[in-house]
């Protein structure tokens, strides 16, 4: 590190060092009491350290400072950890490591000032010496946040791997109903400082590319995320919320923005944190049918869902049904061009708009709307006949 004194560096005189050590007392509680004082703690960094505490912190500080300088060398390992323990300790209990560093900061600038103060009349102090005692303080408080700075970056990564690791564990009890009672999970919750909603309905987000993992969106208090695989994300999106179908529009158009085949199932609200595994289920079951009925769609409601799911679990009537409305037109239409027109008029819902998303001219859609008009033995402007149509077309996708 920069700045760390060796052998080749001069020694202070032995009476500047000896000036120093009778001062130690004195020194430590004057740097403890600005630290004290001047640091700002706040709820996002712990409780602070007692002043005991920082009183032989700062002790330990200007015994490493005295021991350097004395013997002309850098700081050992175990000197530099001796003075960071404090630091080291906060450091693992606190999620800013700022005011921790800040309060090294101002000890070593409390006695840096006190040091010139005590040689500024003293005989032996010389422009050489007050360089060489600036090298040892400030390539000492150097290594001292480092040590501490890679203590706290190791016990925050540490605890960021507990704390996926148990909301990991949390997501999917509850989606697969695997708890023992609703107190105990709760409870499990707070030991990760989040505190479950009374209900939630469950968004299973699919993409053909990879997904963004939970820590890259942006979720509302109290949801619960977790990547199932690469390609599935899994949100519990708390019921409570006035909005919430919006808010999850939102969220799909952020991931659609660089993902453009992505697609979610959103499942209903069923009661209590029980009600959670049913909810999930839904919105599997939701994005599964839903991205092959309208792949143009980015979010897909299970109730939306609900009746193409009831016929497709029975495959046999929803072929006969389908053939018995659609056969005639499949048996004809080797090529399928009477099939895509019938989608476009039926989804459309008028031959201008048909003909323009087909990219045909107007008179060759009214020529193939007669066409289905005869095998299909009716006219496409008839309500009935239209959602007969629309239900068989939909689940032909489905077989």
């Amino acid at each position: 590190m920069a700045g760390v004194a060796t052998r080749s560096n001069p020694g202070l005189p032995a009476s500047l060092i000896d000036e120093i050590r009778r001062r130690r007392a004195g020194l430590a509680r004057h740097m403890a009491r600005a630290v004290v004082t001047l640091v700002r703690w706040d709820a996002s960094t712990g409780e602070p350290p007692r002043r005991e505490a920082i009183e032989r912190a700062c002790e330990a500080g200007i015994d490493l400072f005295l021991a350097t300088a004395r013997e002309a060398r850098p700081a050992t390992q175990r000197e530099l950890r001796e003075v960071a323990q404090l630091g080291i300790l906060q450091a693992r209990s606190s999620q800013s490591v700022e005011p921790v560093l800040a309060a090294y900061r101002l000890a070593a600038r409390v006695a840096w000032n006190a040091i010139l103060r005590a040689w500024r009349d003293h005989a032996d102090a010389n422009p050489e010496a007050l360089v060489v005692t600036a090298n040892y303080v400030f390539a000492a408080l150097d290594q001292v946040a480092a040590q501490v700075t890679r203590t706290y970056v190791h016990a925050r990564e540490q605890h960021m791997m507990r704390g996926t690791r148990a909301r990991t564990r949390l997501l999917h009890s509850l989606i697969s109903d695997t708890f023992d009672s609703e107190l105990a999970l709760q409870k499990q919750a707070l030991t990760i400082n989040l505190q479950l909603a009374p209900a939630y309905r469950a968004l299973v987000v699919k993409s053909d590319d990879q997904v963004e993992g939970p820590a890259d969106l942006e979720l509302p208090a109290r949801a619960l995320a977790d990547l199932t695989d690469p390609h599935t994300l899994v949100v519990l999106w708390p019921s409570e919320r006035s909005a919430l179908e919006d808010e999850v529009l939102a969220l799909l158009a952020s991931l659609r923005s660089s993902r453009p085949r992505t697609r979610a199932g959103l499942g209903g609200e069923h009661p209590g944190l029980r009600g959670i595994s049913r909810s999930y289920l839904e919105a599997q079951q939701a994005v599964e049918v839903g991205r092959k009925l309208w792949p143009e769609r980015a979010m897909y409601p299970h109730d939306e869902v609900a009746p193409y799911l009831v016929l497709g679990q029975n495959p046999m009537v929803a072929e006969r049904y389908v053939n018995h409305v659609l056969g005639p037109l499949m048996r004809a239409d080797t090529r399928g061009a009477l099939l895509e027109t019938l989608e476009a008029v039926l989804t459309r819902g008028t031959v201008k708009a048909a003909a323009a998303a087909l990219r045909l001219h107007r008179h060759t859609v009214l020529y193939r709307m007669e066409k289905l008009r005869e095998l299909l033995g009716g006219d496409l402007d008839e309500p009935a006949l239209r959602q007969r149509l629309r239900l068989a077309l939909d689940l032909r996708k489905l077989l």
